[in-house]
């Protein structure tokens, strides 16, 4: 299909997301002259997620230089249409979106194309098949009992509940899932879907590495657990601490392999030099500077305000965005965030605890919807502005935090105040946050919140986390990035392609000297 044919037919307010500007011009005319040096007969043969990001593209065309594959396929993993439930005129917008979706496929496509993709592929099934999973999600659906089981479901081998349960939050945009709902036996259709593609795609074996944006959702998930099966490489680009993680069967998530940070902080040749540099790093956050873990923010939590901390509170919940991805870390005590601060704000109000609750500064304007009716139900329950200053709550005198697993339990600590988790969290490895095993132990935590102990080396452990966590090189693929900082590329606006141009001449000459070495 012709995507200029396409463009021309649509109102000009709507040319601008898939025409291409200046910066996309600039990135076909500059990569193009040297694609062919990006091929190697005797390089791997790669399947390429095409994420609609800058980044990606950007830090995917850098892979490419440097691996210079003998065969690049292209997979287009949008299979996923999002249905907010309380949307009006429904059936039109989907299909506007199905539109919209074959657009940018066709678009990307182009881009993805320049560095030397030869075929392109999707999650998509023939008509009948997709009936077929229809029929099948449907009894799958119809059998469920409860979250917990849907968090357990296994398809034809594969454990996708979590991938399910994530996407039904995302794409529904409700903050907990609704078992009757009968979007969620859509989704498990599309997981259906998504599964017979990817086998059928890696059947013939022909794939040795897999380079992929997230492993969240049906979408990106799917296709990581389907090819660890078989055995091919993955490596994701979804944290903020490594550039591509490799993924394995017993780890098939794109955050960090937290876990292990004591004992690589422990192999360090100087932790001291280690130590300082997280210090300084953590310390800039803390005076309102954004960093690397942090870069996700669009302000920093510790500017300064206007805002002022209420007499009386004694402790903070720190809420979570609803709609993130809840299951991004091993465990939960809880299915969902919206489950999570049911539970706490129940126990605060019942045994009117002298804990105040503040809002995701970073959520998205249907999380402020849930916090709204969280609001009603709670009226006992103190709430705090979302742009008060997390240093003015630190100054306060505060006992305790408590957050499923966000990085403010590491500030917390830092700062000398007992960190209360409800899962698993990027910290475990360290004395950082008092982390209970079950619900019952939770509540009793959240209870004896003034009485919960401190780690007596604290700082350092959080230092020492902090350095694993960010300043660590632990990359699960082999590049040189030339001394680039990649992160400094914008996602979503094409202006991220002129930094990387700016970049490019060093990889550039990288790869000639590769390509010169293997005539």
């Amino acid at each position: 299909m012709n995507l200029d044919f396409l463009i021309r037919c649509l109102p000009t307010r709507l040319r601008s997301r898939w025409g291409f500007d200046a910066n996309e011009q600039e990135f076909f005319s500059t990569i193009s002259q040297s694609v062919g040096l990006m091929q190697s007969s005797d390089g791997p043969r790669m399947l390429l997620q095409m994420p609609t990001d800058y980044f990606c593209l950007s830090l995917f065309t850098v892979a490419v230089m440097q691996l210079r594959p003998s065969l690049l396929v292209g997979l287009w993993h949008q299979n996923i249409m999002s249905a907010p439930r309380a949307e009006r005129f429904q059936e039109g917008r989907r299909l506007l979106r199905r539109i919209f979706n074959l657009l940018d496929r066709l678009k990307w496509q182009r881009l993805y194309a320049v560095i030397g993709v030869e075929r392109y592929c999707s999650l998509e099934v023939g008509v009948l098949t997709a009936l077929r999973h229809a029929w099948l999600a449907r009894s799958i659906w119809r059998g469920l009992s409860s979250k917990e089981e849907l968090l357990g479901l296994v398809l034809r081998g594969t454990h996708c509940g979590d991938l399910i349960y994530d996407t039904y939050l995302r794409y529904r945009v409700q903050p907990t899932l609704d078992l009757d709902d009968p979007y969620l036996c859509t989704i498990i259709t599309q997981a259906l879907n998504a599964q017979t593609a990817m086998r059928r795609l890696l059947a013939v074996g022909e794939f040795e590495i897999f380079l992929t944006s997230y492993t969240s959702y049906v979408q990106h998930g799917i296709p990581v657990r389907e090819a660890l099966r078989v055995g091919v490489n993955v490596y994701s680009s979804g944290n903020l601490s490594q550039y591509f993680k490799r993924l394995d069967l017993d780890d098939v998530l794109h955050t960090a392999a937290h876990w292990r940070y004591l004992e690589q902080f422990e192999s360090l040749p100087k932790p001291s030099t280690a130590l300082e540099q997280a210090r300084q790093q953590l310390e800039s956050r803390f005076k309102g500077g954004v960093d690397q873990a942090t870069l996700y923010m669009k302000t920093s939590a510790f500017l300064s305000s206007d805002a002022l901390m209420p007499e009386g509170v004694e402790a903070v919940v720190f809420l979570h965005d609803f709609f993130d991805s809840p299951h991004c870390h091993r465990n939960m005590l809880f299915v969902d965030f919206l489950e999570w601060a049911n539970f706490t704000l129940g126990v605060i109000q019942k045994y009117d605890l002298p804990i105040a609750v503040k809002p995701h500064p970073n959520q998205l304007e249907e999380s402020r919807e849930v916090v709204l009716e969280l609001q009603r139900m709670y009226p006992e329950v103190k709430w705090l502005p979302v742009t008060l200053s997390n240093r003015t709550i630190f100054n306060s005198g505060i006992k305790c935090g408590i957050s499923v697993y966000g990085t403010i339990l590491h500030e917390l600590a830092y700062h000398g105040i007992p960190a209360l988790a409800a899962g698993d969290h990027p910290h475990t490895a360290f004395g950082i946050a008092i982390t209970p095993d079950s619900i019952e132990s939770y509540e009793r935590s959240l209870r004896d919140f003034r009485t919960l102990p401190l780690t007596t080396d604290v700082q350092k452990q959080v230092l020492s986390f902090y350095y694993m966590h960010n300043l660590y090189n632990s990359e699960g693929l082999a590049l040189d990035f030339c001394g680039q900082n990649l992160r400094d590329i914008d996602v979503v606006n094409s202006s991220g392609l002129q930094r990387f141009m700016t970049m490019y001449p060093r990889f550039l000459s990288l790869l000639r000297k590769k390509h010169s070495e293997s005539k």
